[in-house]
């Protein structure tokens, strides 16, 4: 499976603002829609309105509340499944129950920092879904910037962040991936799916903006390509949701 283009496109277009969520927005989006593609009890059920997802929701358990950026789950009773806008075959709608939530993290520069940041941050994020429901599905995603030269708009006019060996701190970025916790099963302790997405993006000129596919980037086979993360998280709902 490709990595979504609709995803590039967005960058090569909107470009990165780190305080922006429009990014993890548009990957949001283009990674239900591989899920409706190319998980049959998932897009069955989205065609017979029995599961809708949602962006930027924030799910709730006890007395502790955890925005989450993409969710898929049940619809709210008397849902009327109006027509879908951003992605074919699945609604838009604050889900019920949420039976997959997935944490969309970046480090497009700081790699070393940001790295270490966003690893707990998807280990909080597992915590959080399954004390909501053990059953419940938490995905990752890391996007990793590996380009020499990073343009941030929060600095200033002109300044520009010069990346030294950023195969390698890319490589360290995965690395801290792969060390995030992860379960087999609807027990135990950790995600349940995680991927690297490995982008050259410098925010400065887009038509140079791509997908990075060599090493670092996971392989095909990998446990954390893009394709093994959708397939899991496919295996994971049919073994978890559907009778």
């Amino acid at each position: 499976m490709p990595l979504p283009t609709s995803f590039l496109e967005h960058l090569r277009q909107e470009g990165y603002h780190p305080r922006s969520n429009k990014h993890s927005n548009a990957l949001g989006i283009a990674i239900v829609a591989d899920l409706v593609e190319n998980c049959p009890p998932l897009a069955n059920f989205a065609q017979r309105g029995l599961v809708v997802y949602q962006l930027n929701f924030d799910l709730v358990y006890s007395t502790s509340t955890w925005n989450v950026d993409v969710v898929i789950g049940r619809p709210p009773p008397g849902f009327p499944a109006p027509e879908p806008a951003a992605v074919p075959r699945i609604a838009a709608a604050d889900p019920s129950d949420v039976q997959v939530a997935i944490e969309l993290k970046a480090v497009m520069t700081e790699h070393r920092k940001a790295a270490k940041n966003r690893k707990r941050d998807l280990e909080a994020h597992h915590e959080h879904v399954h004390n909501y429901n053990p059953k419940a599905i938490a995905a990752g995603v890391m996007l990793v910037n590996i380009a020499s030269r990073f343009r941030s708009p929060t600095r200033p006019p002109g300044e520009v962040t010069v990346h030294r060996d950023p195969i390698d701190k890319a490589d360290h970025c995965i690395t801290e991936l792969r060390n995030v916790s992860l379960r087999g099963g609807p027990t135990g302790y950790g995600l349940d799916a995680k991927t690297a997405i490995v982008v050259n993006m410098d925010n400065i000129d887009a038509s140079r903006t791509t997908y990075w596919e060599a090493a670092p980037a996971p392989k095909v086979g990998d446990p954390i390509q893009y394709d093994a993360f959708i397939q899991r998280i496919c295996s994971e709902y049919g073994d978890r949701f559907v009778e």
